[in-house]
């Protein structure tokens, strides 16, 4: 009433200011992948530890809800240097597109007494043949592969279709529409390659008289193709062995 009667009795005074209104509280962050680089690395060494299969940058950003995928790499990137410098007994590869946790190869020999009674399975030479093949010819028809191989291939390619090493990737628009075949991303998780582009330069082969496989790697004389487990033993930690 005061304010009022002065205001009344001095119409020039200024009018009174008004009270300060209390400042809005600041909410806490929760803290997240998005914001939080140390709870990133927890988050992705998790997800790449606990996977049956590679996960890529993308699929890790989805999970994580972290878009930026180039910051998903260099997290992913700055944890296997850190596996690497302490000597984990696992470590971080890049396969099939992604990426993969996989136990050291010095230590297979301990990794294969715990699993003494998994019973494991070599490939074949046809099944070898067949696969280098598809590998580097792909897409082609059963036909297309016999004709290279000089001989039928019915069995080697039930036995690589079993293992999910190649696959149908459609049909031959030619009379028939033969079904064609290519390599999976078990293909590229098996033998430790993370595309296509990863496969040794065809040209560097040694000629058909002097190596008995149709499209072996340069190296593969020394080191026979892994052996491949009967079940699949991702989800144990073991692969590659």
């Amino acid at each position: 009433m005061l304010d009022i009667q002065e205001n009344l009795e001095n119409p020039e005074a200024p009018p009174p200011s008004p009270e300060p209104e209390a400042a809005a509280p600041v909410e806490a962050v929760a803290p997240s992948p998005a914001n939080d680089d140390a709870l990133l690395r927890r988050a992705l060494e998790g997800l790449l530890f606990i996977t049956d299969r590679p996960l890529s940058a993308l699929e890790l950003a989805k999970i994580i809800g972290v878009k930026d995928q180039e910051r998903i790499a260099a997290a992913v990137e700055d944890l296997r240097q850190e596996l690497d410098v302490r000597q984990a007994g696992y470590r971080l590869l890049a396969v099939a597109e992604g990426w993969q946790m996989a136990t050291r190869p010095e230590l297979s020999p301990y990794m294969r007494k715990l699993f003494a009674d998994r019973a494991t399975m070599r490939l074949s030479t046809a099944a070898q043949e067949t696969l280098s093949i598809i590998a580097y010819k792909q897409p082609l028809t059963r036909a297309e592969i016999e004709e290279i191989r000089g001989v039928e291939v019915i069995a080697a390619l039930e036995t690589l279709l079993e293992k999910r090493l190649v696959k149908v990737v459609g049909r031959k628009e030619t009379v028939g529409r033969p079904l064609m075949y290519g390599s999976t991303p078990e293909f590229l998780r098996h033998f430790g390659l993370r595309s296509l582009e990863d496969l040794p330069p065809i040209d560097s082969f040694a000629p058909a008289d002097q190596a008995p496989a149709a499209a072996a790697p340069a190296d593969a004389a020394a080191a026979p193709l892994p052996e491949l487990p009967a079940e699949d033993a991702s989800d144990e930690g073991l692969w590659p062995k």
